[in-house]
């Protein structure tokens, strides 16, 4: 009998890894086969060769998807396609844009999320409508009416044993501007299916994404990091003499009329003159302000505004205000600060990712007789 139990156990040992290495095979090849379409999506010369090959793109990575252990894999197309991951595993999401021989940006993407009933990662497709989302930062979408964008970074904070999501992005829109977002994220309990926006802003109980548009040939910062944050509080001293001085005066002032109160008024006045010397002392020797610094991480940004006054809502002429603002996240919710100042790094201000090549005159020849 222990003979065949050490039968199973040396099969099983021989058999994991087997399975493991079919598993990296099938999906290096998944990952070969992209790769080569991206090129496809981001390269060719037309309209229709682009949206064809992204169909294909599309369909191929929908299977690879939907295999068992493709959560596991680690995606990698470069700054061709953005993948990012949440901290806890609870889901991924993969965006990518398809720019047309108009300039005009359309963003596709999947969400792989966790169902906690069956314990398997179920996969959205998402459908970029951010053309059509008129309340677009009030809104929640589901996957088949995104809010579409390029995301650059997935935020995950904690509070009260619960996780939120952040994602920042970017979508190059048109010709004319280009856009950074800010979206939460989140999953009804138990679901698997993502919700985009979330009134995850303190003091906008509408507020459920940040859009900032501006004109194309601007560069607006959006990013997040850990910053040190100054809480300034200043102290009032106790005037413990001036409430107690006043009584005392009255009170002696009607004993003096009998003789016997006016030395004991002397000594009071004293006394009262005495105490306020020494607050006055304490006040200027002493802290007035409290200096906290703290740690906090934070969405650092751009303010937007118009170069020329009256142009509101014309965002292709929207431009950088020159101050920087943050959200905090505080107790469960991101709370706007004024007047915050990023860290200069030799880093840049974004993460680069490919725009796919302008599109100049059409691709043919002319044939002259």
């Amino acid at each position: 009998m222990w003979k065949i139990g050490l039968l199973f156990i040396a099969l099983f040992g021989v058999l994991v890894p087997r399975v493991s290495a079919q598993d990296k095979e099938l999906m290096a090849d998944y990952q070969s086969q992209l790769q080569s379409i991206f090129e496809e999506v981001y390269n060719a010369p037309t309209d229709n060769q682009r949206y064809h090959a992204n169909e294909a793109a599309l369909q191929l990575f929908t299977e690879a998807l939907g295999e068992e252990n493709s959560f596991r894999w680690q995606w990698d197309f470069g700054t061709r396609v953005s993948v990012l991951t949440s901290a806890d595993k609870k889901f991924r999401i993969i965006t990518w844009p398809v720019v047309n021989d108009e300039g005009e940006f359309e963003c596709f993407g999947f969400v792989q999320a966790l169902n906690e009933k069956t314990d398997q990662y179920d996969v959205y497709t998402l459908n970029d409508k951010s053309n059509e989302i008129v309340n677009r930062q009030e809104a929640t979408l589901a996957p088949n009416n995104w809010f579409g964008a390029v995301y650059q970074e997935l935020i995950t904070t904690q509070h009260d044993g619960k996780n939120y999501y952040t994602l920042l992005g970017w979508n190059g829109v048109d010709n004319l501007t280009q856009r950074k977002i800010i979206e939460p994220v989140f999953f009804k309990s138990g679901g698997s299916q993502p919700q985009f926006g979330q009134n995850l802003f303190r003091k906008d109980r509408n507020l459920r994404r940040v859009v900032l548009e501006y004109t194309n040939t601007a560069m607006v910062n959006l990013r997040y990091e850990e910053q040190t944050v100054r809480k300034v509080e200043h102290i009032r001293a106790k005037r413990t003499g001036r409430s107690s001085g006043p009584a005392y005066s009255r009170q002696s002032g009607r004993r003096g009329r009998k003789g016997k109160g006016r030395n004991r008024r002397s000594r009071v006045v004293e006394t009262a003159a005495r105490t306020s010397s020494a607050v006055r002392e304490r006040v200027s020797s002493g802290p007035t302000e409290k200096v906290t610094d703290k740690k906090m991480r934070m969405i650092i940004f751009d303010e937007v505004e118009p170069q020329v006054a009256g142009m509101e809502g014309l965002f292709q002429y929207y431009v950088p205000s020159g101050t920087e603002l943050a959200y905090v996240f505080v107790d469960g919710k991101w709370e706007l600060r004024q007047g915050a100042q990023g860290r200069v790094t030799d880093k840049k201000l974004n993460k680069d990712f490919d725009k796919p090549i302008k599109k100049e005159a059409p691709n043919y020849q002319v044939i002259r007789d």
